[in-house]
């Protein structure tokens, strides 16, 4: 199991091999949904760049319109 917490709390910032290991856990053509929760806004992605060696900035727009999230419980 993966040491990110599911709900990474403000300000965490994770490595780009703990980002690959969390994706890894699904298949190749899994959607991916970016969400803020603080906002209820749901966010699309539109780039990532290197900046640097050592640093990767995904960059994320916000989609207007966004329906609220039902929380679903699993079982």
């Amino acid at each position: 199991m993966s040491d990110i917490p599911s709900q990474a709390a403000e300000g965490t910032i994770i490595t780009v091999g703990e980002l690959m290991a969390e994706l890894g856990r699904w298949p190749h053509d899994a959607a991916v949904t970016f969400r803020c929760p603080l906002q209820d806004q749901e966010l699309r992605f539109y780039r990532v760049q290197g900046p640097s060696k050592d640093f990767v900035l995904v960059e994320l727009n916000l989609y207007p319109d966004t329906p609220p999230v039902v929380a679903t419980q699993n079982d």
